[in-house]
């Protein structure tokens, strides 16, 4: 029988989709098997599996798709339930550093064989080390076969990765070391309540990971902003998918964090406490601009759809302040106001406790002579995590110089939308000033006045 695969079907038969129409060459006529567009060959690999050449091409007819050798397909599909059959589920996690739990010692032949690593991470193997499934995933989805395994263990590695670490792990047998559960001591207890210990033992999140998920797909979040903020150290995944977000004072030290999670939210008990969660849109540049929100998850969503993120610090207080942290922002705010075009943008809720800390935040600025304006969500009671939420996936438009203040922003640009009406007041006034005065000029009078609120920056 011909190696090759002729697929007949009308509905592939449209040359922009991922394979074109093949040609039926003079072998015989071979069976013929209907296949997902998705897995057919392109032109390209076409030509150079069959040696057409291109004026084949007028030959080839309507609804007729290609699909090459099967011999791979064939042998990974082979190698594959090799894999699954020889490599058992134990050795794979104790190359991992999980380590058999004590109370199964006494019996490695019972079905399920319970093994951990750190806090909360329990896997439990099963059907004689062939299964495995993860007791602390909420939809208790996490469960498989050892190819499965390894990439909930490792989530950025794709088919081909995982197949070349499991060849070396073909005939090996795991040695069910036993993790002692030894009581701990006060000291001990104490040192793994500390943000500090818990942090530095915490991995950020990848790609696929609980905390992720969580993060890109119930709220939102750009992978470009978490790959930013892990970059600049700013994220941990916790138990049960819960993300934290660190706070640091302005000596950089770390002092706790944010814990938010799908049934979670919180900070971290212990250390010296609560400052501020700080993303910057140009690390090391000293900014020009300050948003400050009332949560971290807030504070980078505003950062996503700010259309003014050039030289800006982005803070969330964690809600609540401490007098430290309020002596912290004040810092912040004096050093920012010492620059011309500095200023500070309230990116507060829509609710009572938005009101009372814009207020706060306000009269902080006014004290440092620094020029500050409230951004808040239009609907009453909602924060800037369910407007990136509701906006979906539309990619913000590129950064702007701060110059251009939100007034004067194009009907094909987005703005965001502002509770406390002061940019149509701003639209209004300039809209009343002559219109031969120059931009510069007519801007300037209302960038002197300390208090008066704006979006962007000068």
């Amino acid at each position: 029988m011909n190696t090759s695969q002729i697929v007949i079907s009308d509905k592939f038969s449209n040359s922009s989709h991922h394979a074109l129409a093949g040609w039926i060459s003079e072998r015989g006529e071979p069976t013929c098997t209907e296949l997902p567009a998705g897995r057919l060959p392109t032109v390209k690999r076409a030509y150079n599996i069959l040696g057409l050449r291109k004026e084949n091409k007028a030959f080839w007819p309507r609804g007729v798709l290609f699909m090459g050798d099967n011999r791979a397909i064939d042998a990974q599909r082979d190698e594959l339930a090799t894999l699954r059959e020889r490599v058992r589920c134990e050795l794979v996690l104790e190359r991992e550093g999980y380590r058999l739990d004590r109370e199964a010692t006494a019996q490695r032949s019972a079905r399920n064989l319970k093994f951990r690593r750190g806090q909360g991470e329990i896997i439990i193997v099963n059907h004689e080390g062939k299964g495995w499934w993860d007791p602390t995933n909420p939809d208790r989805s996490a469960r498989g076969d050892v190819i499965k395994l390894v990439q909930h263990l490792k989530p950025g590695l794709n088919l081909g990765h995982v197949r070349r670490e499991l060849r070396n792990l073909i005939g090996l047998e795991p040695s069910y070391e036993v993790r002692e559960r030894i009581k701990p001591t006060s000291s001990d207890a104490n040192q793994k309540r500390d943000p500090v210990w818990m942090w530095e033992h915490r991995n950020p999140p990848q790609q696929g990971s609980a905390a992720w998920r969580y993060l890109s797909e119930e709220r939102g979040l750009p992978d470009r902003i978490l790959d930013a903020a892990a970059k600049q150290n700013l994220l941990r995944e916790g138990p049960n998918g819960t993300a934290w977000f660190a706070h640091r004072d302005n000596r950089g030290v770390f002092s706790g964090m944010e814990m938010r999670g799908p049934e979670y939210r919180g900070f971290s008990t212990g250390g010296i406490g609560k400052r501020l969660f700080r993303f910057e849109s140009d690390p090391g540049v000293p900014p020009s601009r300050v948003v400050v929100a009332e949560a971290a998850i807030n504070a980078l969503s505003f950062a996503s759809m700010d259309r003014f993120s050039r030289n800006t610090l982005y803070l969330s207080s964690g809600g609540g302040m401490s007098p430290e942290s309020v002596a912290e922002l004040k810092q912040v705010l004096m050093d920012v106001a010492k620059r011309p075009e500095g200023r500070l943008v309230i990116a507060v809720d829509n609710d009572q406790q938005g009101d009372h800390y814009a207020a706060m935040y306000s009269q902080m600025a006014q004290e440092v002579g620094l020029w500050n304006g409230r951004a808040s969500p239009k609907t009453p009671g909602s924060d800037w995590n369910q407007v990136l939420v509701a906006r979906g996936n539309k990619e913000s438009s590129a950064p702007r110089p701060f110059g251009e203040l939100a007034g004067s922003a194009t009907s094909t640009t987005p703005t965001p939308q502002v509770a406390a009406g002061w940019v149509d007041e701003l639209k209004s006034r300039k809209r009343q000033q002559p219109q031969s005065v120059p931009q510069a000029e007519q801007t300037a009078p209302s960038l002197k006045r300390s208090g008066s609120p704006s979006m962007g920056g000068r």
